[in-house]
Protein backbone atom coordinates (compact mmCIF):
# COMPACT_ATOMS: atom_id res chain seq x y z
CA UNK A 1 0.00 0.00 0.00
CA UNK A 2 1.38 3.38 -1.04
CA UNK A 3 0.61 4.96 2.35
CA UNK A 4 3.19 6.30 4.79
CA UNK A 5 2.53 6.26 8.54
CA UNK A 6 4.63 8.62 10.68
CA UNK A 7 4.36 11.26 13.42
CA UNK A 8 2.62 14.43 12.34
CA UNK A 9 4.54 17.66 11.96
CA UNK A 10 3.01 20.77 13.51
CA UNK A 11 1.95 22.23 10.17
CA UNK A 12 0.07 19.01 9.29
CA UNK A 13 -2.12 18.89 12.38
CA UNK A 14 -4.97 21.05 11.11
CA UNK A 15 -5.34 18.85 8.02
CA UNK A 16 -5.32 15.75 10.24
CA UNK A 17 -7.97 17.29 12.48
CA UNK A 18 -10.04 17.93 9.36
CA UNK A 19 -9.88 14.23 8.49
CA UNK A 20 -11.17 13.38 11.97
CA UNK A 21 -13.86 16.05 11.80
CA UNK A 22 -15.23 14.72 8.51
CA UNK A 23 -14.97 11.07 9.49
CA UNK A 24 -16.54 11.47 12.93
CA UNK A 25 -19.30 13.91 11.98
CA UNK A 26 -21.60 10.93 11.37
CA UNK A 27 -20.70 9.01 14.54
CA UNK A 28 -23.53 8.13 16.94
CA UNK A 29 -22.12 10.57 19.50
CA UNK A 30 -21.97 13.44 16.98
CA UNK A 31 -25.53 12.79 15.87
CA UNK A 32 -26.70 12.80 19.49
CA UNK A 33 -24.82 15.99 20.35
CA UNK A 34 -25.34 18.04 17.17
CA UNK A 35 -28.40 16.54 15.46
CA UNK A 36 -29.08 15.41 11.91
CA UNK A 37 -28.71 18.73 10.07
CA UNK A 38 -25.48 18.18 8.14
CA UNK A 39 -24.06 21.70 7.86
CA UNK A 40 -24.03 22.66 11.56
CA UNK A 41 -23.02 19.13 12.57
CA UNK A 42 -20.04 18.93 10.21
CA UNK A 43 -18.92 22.44 11.10
CA UNK A 44 -19.06 21.64 14.82
CA UNK A 45 -17.17 18.39 14.28
CA UNK A 46 -14.47 20.16 12.27
CA UNK A 47 -14.15 22.91 14.88
CA UNK A 48 -13.82 20.33 17.64
CA UNK A 49 -11.30 17.98 16.07
CA UNK A 50 -9.10 20.52 14.29
CA UNK A 51 -8.58 22.21 17.64
CA UNK A 52 -8.23 18.95 19.55
CA UNK A 53 -5.63 17.39 17.25
CA UNK A 54 -3.71 20.65 17.04
CA UNK A 55 -3.28 20.52 20.80
CA UNK A 56 -2.11 16.92 21.03
CA UNK A 57 1.58 16.29 21.60
CA UNK A 58 2.10 12.92 19.89
CA UNK A 59 -0.36 12.28 17.01
CA UNK A 60 0.40 9.83 14.21
CA UNK A 61 -0.69 10.48 10.63
CA UNK A 62 -1.22 8.46 7.47
CA UNK A 63 -0.14 10.08 4.21
CA UNK A 64 -0.97 9.53 0.56
CA UNK A 65 1.88 11.44 -1.03
CA UNK A 66 1.91 14.75 0.83
CA UNK A 67 -1.76 14.55 1.78
CA UNK A 68 -2.98 13.61 5.26
CA UNK A 69 -5.56 10.84 4.91
CA UNK A 70 -5.53 9.39 8.42
CA UNK A 71 -5.07 10.45 12.03
CA UNK A 72 -4.21 8.36 15.06
CA UNK A 73 -4.46 10.84 17.89
CA UNK A 74 -2.35 10.01 20.93
CA UNK A 75 -2.12 11.69 24.34
CA UNK A 76 0.91 10.72 26.47
CA UNK A 77 0.49 9.93 30.18
CA UNK A 78 -0.84 12.87 32.16
CA UNK A 79 -2.04 14.84 29.12
CA UNK A 80 -5.35 13.23 28.16
CA UNK A 81 -8.84 14.60 28.79
CA UNK A 82 -9.13 12.87 32.16
CA UNK A 83 -6.07 14.72 33.40
CA UNK A 84 -6.40 18.06 31.58
CA UNK A 85 -10.12 18.84 31.23
CA UNK A 86 -11.35 21.86 33.21
CA UNK A 87 -13.80 21.34 36.07
CA UNK A 88 -16.81 22.55 34.08
CA UNK A 89 -16.34 19.67 31.61
CA UNK A 90 -15.91 17.09 34.36
CA UNK A 91 -19.32 17.83 35.92
CA UNK A 92 -22.42 16.38 34.22
CA UNK A 93 -25.06 19.00 33.35
CA UNK A 94 -28.07 19.27 35.62
CA UNK A 95 -30.35 18.86 32.61
CA UNK A 96 -29.75 17.85 29.01
CA UNK A 97 -31.18 20.09 26.31
CA UNK A 98 -32.11 19.44 22.70
CA UNK A 99 -29.56 18.56 20.02
CA UNK A 100 -27.06 21.36 19.57
CA UNK A 101 -27.40 22.53 23.17
CA UNK A 102 -24.00 22.86 24.93
CA UNK A 103 -25.25 20.60 27.73
CA UNK A 104 -24.93 17.63 25.38
CA UNK A 105 -21.25 18.23 24.75
CA UNK A 106 -20.72 18.76 28.47
CA UNK A 107 -22.43 15.44 29.20
CA UNK A 108 -20.15 13.57 26.78
CA UNK A 109 -16.96 15.14 28.18
CA UNK A 110 -18.05 14.39 31.74
CA UNK A 111 -18.74 10.80 30.72
CA UNK A 112 -15.22 10.45 29.29
CA UNK A 113 -13.53 12.18 32.21
CA UNK A 114 -15.41 10.17 34.79
CA UNK A 115 -14.20 6.87 33.34
CA UNK A 116 -10.65 7.79 32.42
CA UNK A 117 -8.10 5.24 33.59
CA UNK A 118 -6.53 6.21 36.92
CA UNK A 119 -3.19 4.52 36.29
CA UNK A 120 -0.47 5.64 33.88
CA UNK A 121 -1.61 5.19 30.27
CA UNK A 122 -1.45 6.51 26.73
CA UNK A 123 -4.88 7.69 25.58
CA UNK A 124 -5.74 6.85 21.98
CA UNK A 125 -8.06 8.92 19.82
CA UNK A 126 -9.34 10.21 17.57
CA UNK A 127 -8.51 7.41 15.13
CA UNK A 128 -9.97 8.34 11.76
CA UNK A 129 -9.47 7.81 8.03
CA UNK A 130 -10.63 10.04 5.18
CA UNK A 131 -14.19 8.79 4.49
CA UNK A 132 -13.52 7.88 0.85
CA UNK A 133 -10.60 5.66 1.91
CA UNK A 134 -12.20 3.84 4.83
CA UNK A 135 -11.93 0.06 4.52
CA UNK A 136 -8.59 0.24 2.68
CA UNK A 137 -6.52 -0.85 5.69
CA UNK A 138 -5.16 2.59 6.57
CA UNK A 139 -6.59 2.56 10.08
CA UNK A 140 -4.98 -0.81 10.71
CA UNK A 141 -1.58 0.50 9.62
CA UNK A 142 -1.77 3.40 12.06
CA UNK A 143 -3.03 1.25 14.91
CA UNK A 144 -0.29 -1.32 14.32
CA UNK A 145 2.38 1.39 14.52
CA UNK A 146 0.88 2.65 17.77
CA UNK A 147 0.59 -0.84 19.30
CA UNK A 148 4.17 -1.72 18.40
CA UNK A 149 5.38 1.41 20.18
CA UNK A 150 3.31 0.57 23.28
CA UNK A 151 4.78 -2.94 23.31
CA UNK A 152 8.32 -1.67 22.88
CA UNK A 153 7.91 0.80 25.75
CA UNK A 154 5.85 -1.48 28.01
CA UNK A 155 2.95 0.99 28.19
CA UNK A 156 -0.80 0.63 28.79
CA UNK A 157 -3.19 2.12 26.20
CA UNK A 158 -6.78 3.28 26.73
CA UNK A 159 -9.60 4.52 24.50
CA UNK A 160 -13.32 5.10 24.18
CA UNK A 161 -15.42 4.37 21.09
CA UNK A 162 -19.09 4.47 20.10
CA UNK A 163 -19.47 1.89 17.31
CA UNK A 164 -19.62 -1.90 17.72
CA UNK A 165 -17.54 -2.38 14.57
CA UNK A 166 -14.82 -0.26 16.16
CA UNK A 167 -14.82 -2.58 19.17
CA UNK A 168 -14.03 -5.45 16.80
CA UNK A 169 -11.32 -3.37 15.08
CA UNK A 170 -9.58 -2.50 18.34
CA UNK A 171 -9.87 -6.03 19.69
CA UNK A 172 -7.78 -7.24 16.76
CA UNK A 173 -4.99 -5.00 18.07
CA UNK A 174 -5.20 -6.37 21.60
CA UNK A 175 -7.69 -4.00 23.25
CA UNK A 176 -10.40 -5.39 25.55
CA UNK A 177 -13.67 -3.81 26.69
CA UNK A 178 -13.66 -2.79 30.36
CA UNK A 179 -16.86 -0.71 30.57
CA UNK A 180 -19.98 0.15 28.58
CA UNK A 181 -22.57 2.93 29.00
CA UNK A 182 -25.79 3.34 27.00
CA UNK A 183 -27.04 6.93 26.68
CA UNK A 184 -30.63 7.44 25.56
CA UNK A 185 -31.58 10.85 26.93
CA UNK A 186 -33.31 13.22 24.59
CA UNK A 187 -34.46 11.51 21.43
CA UNK A 188 -34.07 8.61 19.05
CA UNK A 189 -30.34 9.03 18.46
CA UNK A 190 -28.99 7.44 21.61
CA UNK A 191 -25.46 6.09 21.65
CA UNK A 192 -23.35 3.50 23.42
CA UNK A 193 -19.82 4.17 24.64
CA UNK A 194 -17.29 1.39 25.15
CA UNK A 195 -14.02 1.88 27.06
CA UNK A 196 -11.15 -0.38 26.05
CA UNK A 197 -7.75 -1.16 27.54
CA UNK A 198 -4.63 -2.68 26.03
CA UNK A 199 -1.77 -4.05 28.13
CA UNK A 200 1.66 -4.28 26.50
CA UNK A 201 2.66 -7.55 24.90
CA UNK A 202 6.07 -8.96 25.60
CA UNK A 203 8.37 -10.32 22.87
Amino acid sequence: MDVEVRPLHDHERAAAGGVAGRALSTSPTSLWVYGEAAVPRVRASLDLFVGFVSGQSAPIGAFLGEHVVGICGVAPPGSCIGAMAPENLRTPPATIGDTGDPSRGQYVWSLYCGRDLDERHWHLGPVSVEPALQGAGIGGLMLRAFAEQMDADGEVAWLETDKPENVVFYRRAGFEVTDEVVTEQGGAHGFTTWWMRRDPRSG
